[in-house]
């Protein structure tokens, strides 16, 4: 963690210094903070409190939109950046190169889901979909990662087999792997450009939780305590939103999109 936040720390240093004018040597530094509603290749990023974004782009090796990211979870109901294109040229690819996450939720995590929906997904727009994940020993404390790619908006990126404890934090794709997105970015903006919509949510449980649930439960020699111990610790499966709800809001977030990118169109006309 140490090492994570060097990282950031440092990047923001060098940006600071190549800013200045007439320091000898200095050159143009890509790796910069990205604020909430900002375009980076092609691309407006729109993302919550709780999330931090570095444009990473020109350490990608080609002109493809690549993100490093830090997530900060106050509970499971997830955080959600919002991509919305802005250039018939958008990056036809987006990838987070590493990721950070801290669990403030107050319990621990058996897992992470991704989920990534494309709301305006027609005859003429392709859903984005998940084509790599971070290698398996690159998401310590967990164990593996899978992607199931379903239909729209269930795309989905799991990581588990592992505890991240209340208050502790994963660092996510420490070598060459990246999570990449296929963003299918439309060929021009008419009558809608592409929208996506990448939410991650915590799953409860963690073995952590399970083991000492059931020793207090069963030192304390009850059924009840038994029973409490096993139910609240177990590392089961929790998703806070269900996938109808999930695609509900999806939806609601392409209304969204669509009324902004009106407003867009008439501003510029």
């Amino acid at each position: 963690m140490a090492v994570k936040k060097a990282q950031w720390i440092g990047l923001a240093a060098v940006a600071g210094l190549a800013s200045i004018t007439g320091i000898a040597g200095a050159s143009p530094v890509v790796a910069a903070g990205v604020k909430s509603g900002e375009v980076v290749d092609g691309w407006e990023i729109t993302f919550p409190t709780g999330i931090s974004l570095i444009d990473d782009t020109g350490n990608s090796g080609g002109p493809v939109l690549a993100l490093e990211k830090e997530a900060a979870f106050v509970s499971l109901e997830g955080l959600t950046i919002n991509f919305t294109q802005v250039s018939s040229s958008a990056s036809p690819t987006i990838s987070i190169v590493d990721e950070t996450l801290t669990n403030l939720s107050g319990s621990s995590w058996s897992g992470f889901e991704m989920l990534l929906a494309s709301p305006l997904a027609s005859s003429s727009i392709t859903p984005a979909s998940f084509t790599a994940g971070f290698s398996t020993s690159s998401v310590s404390p967990f164990t593996f990662s899978t992607i199931s790619n379903g239909v729209n908006p269930s795309d989905t990126y799991t990581i588990g087999g592992g505890t991240l404890a209340a208050g502790a934090t994963a660092d996510l794709g420490e070598d060459s792997s990246s999570l990449v997105i296929d963003a299918n970015p439309t060929a021009n903006l008419s009558p809608f450009p592409q929208v996506i919509d990448f939410k991650e949510i915590p799953i409860a449980g963690g073995n952590n939780g399970g083991n000492n649930g059931g020793n207090n439960g069963g030192n304390n020699g009850g059924n009840n305590g038994g029973n409490n111990g096993g139910n609240n610790g177990g590392g089961t499966t929790s998703v806070p939103l269900p996938a109808s709800l999930w695609t509900g809001l999806t939806g609601l977030s392409g209304l969204f999109a669509m009324a902004a990118f009106g407003k867009r169109r008439r501003k510029h006309a």
